[in-house]
Order: C-alpha cells, then structure tokens, then sequence
C-alpha cells in the first residue's frame, strides 16, 4: 500500500498501535519485526494474517496454555555457526538452546488440539523439528550454560584432580595463615588474589621475613601481597590443571559447534517460528484489551464500520472507566464521500481518524475495533491530510502546504483511494478557499475515490446534498446545554452554532445582531433551519427516551405475569401427575396383593388357612396404623395441654368451623362454636389461631407512625 504523505502513520496514530502491541511482545526479534510489518494490499495475504490473529485471539480469551515467553535474539549466534571456522562458547550455545526448547514448546501445544486451530498449526507443520539437536546441547551442558563434567572422560578425569589439589592448596594455606597470624605478620584482609594467583597480605615490614614470590603492594605501601614460597608449586599445578579443562572445554564446544552447523537451517526456521507466533500473540493480546473482532473483508474498496470506536481513544477512555461512543459509516458506490460538519470539539476529526486507522490496522492483520458484522474492503492508496501541514523546509505556508498536497490527491486518487481531509479548504479567503475545495471535492468524486472530509464551509454542505457520490453527516450535538455528543449522524449537514455559542458565552446582543446582517441571507437561514433542526430532533430523542423506558417497564410486567402463569401451571401439572402417580402405586400394590391372594388360594389345599393368613396380615397392618394413629393422638394432645387457654380459636379435627375455648378443666374443654357450647376431649381440637395471625403484617406498620408522632 501507498500511504501518502509518509508521515501519516504518525499522524494517522499507526504508530502508537504499533508501540502497544510491541509492549505485549516477549522478545525484542519480536518487537523489531513489528517494526518492519507493511500494509498489505493483497486479499487472500490480509485475510490469512487477520484470520491467524483471530485464531491466536481465541488462544488467549480460552484460557489456553500457549508456551510463548521470553526468548533471545540468536542473530550473531546464526551468523557465527554459518561461519565454518567459528566455534560457539557455552553461553551462545545456550541461547540456541532456548530458541531451539521453546520452538519444541511450540510444535508440542498443537498435539492434542487438532484442526482446532488451523492456521496456527499450519505453521508448525511444515516443520520437521529435531530430538537430536536438544538431546545433543543437554549432553554437553546444563540450562544455566555450565558444561558438565560428563561431556566427556576427560574433562570429568581432569575436574577430579583440579578438586583434589584445591582441597590440598586450601590445607596449606590455612597452615601458612596460621603460622603468619602467629608471627604477628598478617594484616586485617589476611589473603587476596592477585595477576590470578592466590596470596597472603602481611604487612610491609616483614615481606622479607616471609619467603615467597611478592605479587604487589598496596597504594599506601603499608600492605604487602606475597605468594607463599611453600604453595607455589601448587598454584602452579592447578593452574595447569584449569588450562587443560579449558582446552577440554574448547574442543568439546568446537565438536558440539560442528554438529549444530549441520542444523543452521532448522535452527533459523525455529528461530523464525518463535518470532513469528511471538508477532501474532502480541497482535491477539492487544486485541483482547480492545475488545477488537475479525469483521468480513471484501477486495473491493467498502467502508461499512458498525460500533466503531477510536482504539487508542478506546483504551484510554476504559482505563478512565468512562465509555467510548461508537459510530455507524457505510460509503459504497451510491455514497462514496462523507462530508462531516457542526461545531468545533465535536468528533468530526476523531470519526474520520477512526476510519483511517482501522483500515490500516486491518490490512496489517490487526483486528479492529468494530462489530464482528463490519465489513472491510481493500484499498491500495490512503492519502491523507489532517493537521497543520506547514512546511519550514520548502518555506510553504499551511495553506499552500496543503495545496501540494492536494495536487497529490488528484494525481493518486481513483477507485481503490481512501482519502481523508481536515477542515477542508481552510488557511485562506473563506469565499475563494471555499471554491477552490468545491472544485477540488468534485474532481475526487469524478475519479470514485472513497473518503470524508470535515469542513465548516456551507457550499461544500450543498454540494454534498445535490451531488449524487456525495452526502452529509454530522455530529450531533445538545442545542440547549451545548455540549456536542460526539454522536455521528448521516444524512444531514451539522450547524456550526456560531451564534447560539456567542449569545450563550455573553457577547453583546447589538454585536451579534450586526454579525447577522453581514452573513449573506441563504447562508443565515440554512443555519438557522439546521440549529431549529438539532433542537427539534433533541425533544425527539428525550420524548423517544421516556417512550422507551416505559416500553421497558410493560415488558417487564408481561414477562413477570407470564413467568408467573407459567409457573403456576407446572406446578399443577406436576401435582396432578404426583397424585397420579401415587394412584398408580396404591392400584399396583392393590393388584399385586389380590393377585397373591389369588394364587394362594388356588395352590392350597387348605383353604381355610389361607384365609386365616391374610386375616392376619389384615390385623398386623390395622394395628401398625393404631399404633401410629395413637403417636400422633398423643403428640396432639402433649401440645395442646402446653399451648391451649381461653380465648384460644381452635377448630374440631374432623370440622372447618372456628369456636373459642371457654373453659379447660383436666382434658374436657369447653368451646364456643358461635352462640352454641360444646364439650370436646383435648385430643379432639386443632388450634387454628397462628393462621389468623399471618393475615396481619401490614398492622406491623405502626412503629413508622410513632415516629411521626
């Protein structure tokens, strides 16, 4: 793509969404790629990286154990092993093997997940990736980059004397500090290194009374650094022995450096799939904290954003806890140019900005910040002027500045040009910057390129109405509080409230009276007729508002009342089948019974004994039911003697009229069933008075009225 002037992935903010996702990468191989990412202009290339995004996006928002972390750029290690001589130290050795680790990793997280995400799985595929080259650098070395004493038998053999001879050197020296410290010869730091060799500080007086090697003197002269005559043969063996294990070391990692070199290809691929899957992961993570979406993508020039929100507005303004108020824009081939208007710090630059960004985000394979159902054409040219444009260099004013650019425009623009103009043809005479944007607006539209422009010009907003390509669109704002709503409509132009602002900031009423009659007639009444408009369309929308929230409340009861119908009629649908399934148990038991009696009574040759079992069960079962009868008798009676008074409402077991208890004498009670007297036992009456009670809460009120009081 052409993107023109080149400054405009700044101005179009590009580049603050490039820094974002660079944040989210894990290496700097990562961050310097997004760098070098471009904006693609080819539909199957776009579609393919947006789709990747997405499936990397559902990675992150499942809660899947991606295994991407940090990892280290092997850029000089690749160049080193591609270079036939060279021979990688341990610590560079070490860094492939982290390349090499997370690329297993990476391959490894897609086992068990099949075709669920393709795309990402089509790019572990084609790589074959190589057991040995692991199991090589492991045998060689730890994570850490220490080589282990098992790379081969002789570093092992060698390790074991350098351990012996440091035991044997660190005896002698406390032998020889002790003797010293005896002697009174030692200063406070009693030993220190020097040139690599191990020494013993004595003061400066006796440095010839201790016979050694002296190595230095300190800066006052009052210390003395001697190697002790008695160790120095064996310093000298270890040193030895230290030399011969670097040598080890060297020839182990020159093997080990000539068996990697056979994998340079491998190793690069792995490299190149750690960074690319680091891009791609950076890309979702940024687009989870937008809330982005993949919306459908046609390769033909469309503008079609449902909800679209700023993205970098978006964010800040979720950070502020506040919200973004998204906006609906569709130019096809009917309505190709949006010409937005209204009144300053309403959201006519950010609305237009918008659409700039996202579709340079979308063909850089970033999902946008849009409903999923948006869809994307593809353009090969986005031109764009917004903001001061002045040039010191070529000594240009904004105006002229401007000027070549729009000299640019017409020369690039045609079908497949998104264009995008701020407060177009400002910076000189109104009446003839006016006409010359009017002329200029024209010829983008002969050409069918797609674009908005902002403007406060009237003439360009009559040229939108009466131009077929062309339309209008403001952004709406509150007449009466004036605040703007940063609300985009289209279909209509947008009044600058110049005078409504000016009466409402307190400019005398004589000097906006004259400033009315120096405005050309039409231009007034268009402006005029457009505030009456906005004000007339507010009382809509709050008269809208209350309809709607008492549309809302109606529903709410309907579904309330159906939910409680619906309720009500399981509840008796499952009651009426709980009977019916009772009925069905007591008649299966019934028939089973019956059908014993039966078979019995058939098989036997005693008939009389027959019936004298069942008699007996008979009576077994009444008994059962006499017994838990006079439990329940019992229980009854045990309460009433606790609870039963006069003035007690009670009701007979067997009866649904209420009486009140006169008299209770031992279990007789005597009880009042209108103007007749009835003598009942105790265990013949059920209290009925706690259900009178729950008919009373709403008497419970009376504390308020206290209160009152």
């Amino acid at each position: 793509m052409k993107i023109f002037p080149e400054h405009s992935l700044l101005v179009e903010e590009f580049e603050k969404v490039r820094q974002l996702t660079a944040e989210e990468c894990c290496g700097q191989p990562g961050r310097a790629a997004l760098e070098k990412i471009s904006i693609l202009t080819d539909f199957a290339e776009i579609l393919k990286v947006l789709e990747e995004t997405d499936e990397m996006r559902r990675v992150v928002t499942n809660g899947e154990p991606f295994p991407m972390a940090m990892y280290p750029d092997i850029a000089q290690e690749l160049k080193l092993l591609f270079i036939r001589s060279s021979v990688l130290a341990s610590g560079q050795v070490l860094q492939l093997n982290k390349i090499i680790r997370l690329a297993g990793l990476l391959v490894g997280f897609f086992k068990g997940r099949e075709g669920k995400f393709p795309l990402l799985q089509s790019k572990v595929d084609v790589l074959v990736f190589e057991k040995e080259l692991q199991e090589a650098i492991d045998k060689v070395m730890d994570e850490t980059g220490y080589v282990l004493s098992s790379a081969s038998l002789e570093l092992g053999r060698i390790r074991k004397n350098i351990a012996r001879k440091r035991v044997e050197s660190e005896q002698l020296y406390q032998s020889i500090i002790a003797k010293y410290r005896k002697s009174g010869w030692l200063t406070e730091s009693e030993e220190s290194w020097r040139n690599g060799r191990r020494v013993v500080s004595i003061v400066a007086e006796q440095k010839r009374s201790a016979k050694g090697i002296i190595h230095d003197l300190s800066a006052t002269g009052k210390t003395c650094y001697i190697e002790p005559e008695e160790a120095i043969g064996v310093n000298n063996l270890l040193l030895s022995l230290e030399e011969e294990e670097r040598m080890e070391i060297q020839r182990i990692m020159k093997e080990l450096t000539e068996f990697l070199r056979k994998y340079h290809g491998p190793i690069s691929s792995y490299n190149q799939l750690v960074v690319n899957f680091d891009l791609i992961l950076a890309k979702a993570k940024l687009a989870v904290k937008m809330n982005a979406a993949l919306p459908y993508v046609e390769p033909r020039p469309k503008v079609e954003v449902l909800d679209a929100r700023h993205p970098l507005l978006f964010l800040y303004t979720k950070a502020a806890g506040k919200i973004t108020i998204p906006f609906d824009l569709r130019l096809h081939e009917e309505e190709r140019i949006l010409v937005i208007s209204g009144p300053n710090a309403g959201g006519k630059t950010v609305c237009m900005k918008t659409v700039g960004l996202l579709q340079m985000m979308l063909q850089s394979g970033f999902l946008v910040t849009a409903d999923g159902n948006s869809r994307f054409g593809i353009f090969k040219n986005i031109l764009v002027d917004i903001g001061d444009s002045q040039s010191l260099e070529f000594e240009l004013s904004t105006y002229s500045s401007r000027l070549r650019h729009m000299k640019m425009f017409l020369q690039r623009a045609d079908e497949f040009s998104l264009f995008l103009i701020d407060e177009f043809g400002t910076g000189t005479d109104p009446s003839l910057g006016g006409a010359l944007a009017e002329s200029i607006l024209e010829e983008l539209n002969f050409k069918k390129a797609v674009g908005i422009i902002t403007t406060h010009y009237m003439n360009l907003k009559v040229l939108a109405d009466r131009t077929k390509g062309i339309i209008n669109g403001s952004m709406a704002f509150d007449a009466r509080k004036l605040e703007p709503l940063f609300r985009l409509e289209v279909g209509k132009p947008g009044s600058s409230y110049t005078f409504v602002v000016a009466e409402r900031s307190g400019l005398p009423h004589s000097v906006i009276n004259r400033a009315r009659k120096k405005v050309k007639k039409n231009n007034l009444l268009l402006e005029e007729l457009l505030t009456k408009m906005e004000r007339e369309k507010g009382e809509v929308a709050r008269l809208m508002e209350v309809n709607k929230a008492q549309e809302k409340r109606l529903n709410e009861l309907v579904n309330k009342y159906e939910k409680n119908v619906a309720h009500q009629e399981q509840k008796h649908e499952q009651d009426e089948e709980r009977i019916r399934q009772k009925e069905l148990r007591l008649s299966k038991q019934m028939e089973d019974k019956f059908n014993r009696f039966v078979k019995d009574w058939r098989e036997s040759k005693n008939k009389k004994a027959v019936l004298e079992k069942y008699n007996k069960r008979l009576q077994e079962r009444r008994n059962t039911l006499s017994e838990k009868d006079q439990m329940k008798l019992e229980e009854l009676i045990a309460y009433n003697r606790k609870h039963l008074k006069k003035g007690s409402v009670v009701r007979l077991k067997n009866g649904k009229v209420p009486g009140t208890v006169e008299v209770i004498k031992d279990d007789k009670v005597t009880v009042l069933f209108g103007n007749v007297k009835t003598q009942a036992d105790i265990g013949n009456l059920v209290m009925v008075e706690e259900k009178k009670q729950e008919k009373k809460p709403a008497k419970e009120k009376s504390p308020v009225n206290t209160e009152k009081k």
